[in-house]
């Protein structure tokens, strides 16, 4: 199964870990650490946002602020490639503080909250592994 995980350019070195760590437990995840030269890397993002079945939405005091996160979030609750299939991440912001810089329905999706960029990232492998697991059968 493809994941998409959406996050913006600040949190890179936390995504970075985040995709290890899904990818060492059997997932594909894009990266634009893997962009060739000469790819247009906005072509490249739409085509793995089109083509994964799995977001993992990052957000942290950066992302709230990120357009193209909330797009990307909205594009996944919509299309029927992901099949719900979204694991809200906060990083430093707890539910009750998310107020509008979160998406409402993401603070329904029962959100993992993690205090900082160094948190284990058991919680949301495990969450993705769920999810893989069950939706992924579904008629």
């Amino acid at each position: 199964m493809q994941v998409f995980v959406s996050h913006c350019d600040p949190d890179h070195a936390f995504v970075g870990r985040l995709i290890s760590g899904l990818r060492a437990a059997g997932f594909q995840v894009w990266d634009q650490d893997d962009l060739v030269p000469g790819e247009n890397p906005n072509s490249a993002r739409a085509n793995a946002l089109d083509s994964s079945e799995l977001m993992v939405a990052v957000f942290t005091r950066e992302s709230v602020k990120s357009q193209t996160v909330r797009q990307e979030v909205q594009y996944a609750l919509t299309a029927g490639n992901y099949r719900g299939r979204v694991v809200p991440v906060l990083v430093g912001i707890p539910t009750y503080a998310a107020g509008d810089d979160v998406p409402w329905v993401l603070l329904r999706m029962d959100p993992i909250h993690l205090d900082d960029y160094a948190s284990e990232l058991g919680p949301v492998i495990l969450r993705v592994q769920e999810l893989a697991k069950t939706e992924c059968n579904a008629p």
